[in-house]
């Protein structure tokens, strides 16, 4: 089991691998990727490499590129999953489409990351004001607050 934490937006990646490893209790999306890839497979990614739109840019290899049919079932543990919201924490939809933003970069920022785990009834690892901390999904509950659009493979890519 990862680590729980509370959820807060401007609680992003950490600067080192000694700070991830250390006391805190709050974090975002982005220090969730930033976690589970140090913890599940020992790769501590820099803050500049997990922040979007780098993440999305350069960091890692697609496996879902944006415009193709998303499958949860070509990803493997590990893979980082970019998702729009589609619904805030009360329910309520909301539009977080490209067409909702000027321009592309401010887009990507606004993507939700998660994890993908590939166990059971707890596929996606992620932190989520939905929550308010960290947590584990199934896919089903994840594609009622969020639309995936893209995946990516960071620690291969990486190695």
């Amino acid at each position: 089991m990862m680590k729980k934490f509370g959820y807060r937006l401007d609680a992003g990646p950490l600067g080192s691998a000694a700070e991830l490893a250390g006391e805190w209790d709050e974090g975002n999306c982005r220090r969730a990727v930033q976690l589970y890839l140090f913890s599940m497979m020992g790769e501590f990614i820099e803050p500049d490499h997990v922040l979007c739109p780098q993440i999305f840019y350069q960091t890692g290899t697609f496996v879902v590129n944006v415009g193709q049919k998303f499958d949860f079932e070509i990803l493997g543990n590990g893979d980082v999953i970019f998702a729009e919201r589609l619904k805030n924490r009360q329910g309520t939809e909301i539009n977080c489409g490209r067409s909702a933003f000027c321009s592309t970069d401010d887009y990507l920022i606004s993507l939700h990351t998660a994890l993908y785990t590939g166990y059971k009834s707890r596929e996606i690892w992620h932190a989520t004001a939905i929550e308010g901390s960290s947590c584990y999904w199934d896919t089903q509950r994840f594609q009622e607050f969020y639309r995936p659009v893209a995946a990516k493979r960071l620690v291969q890519a990486l190695s």
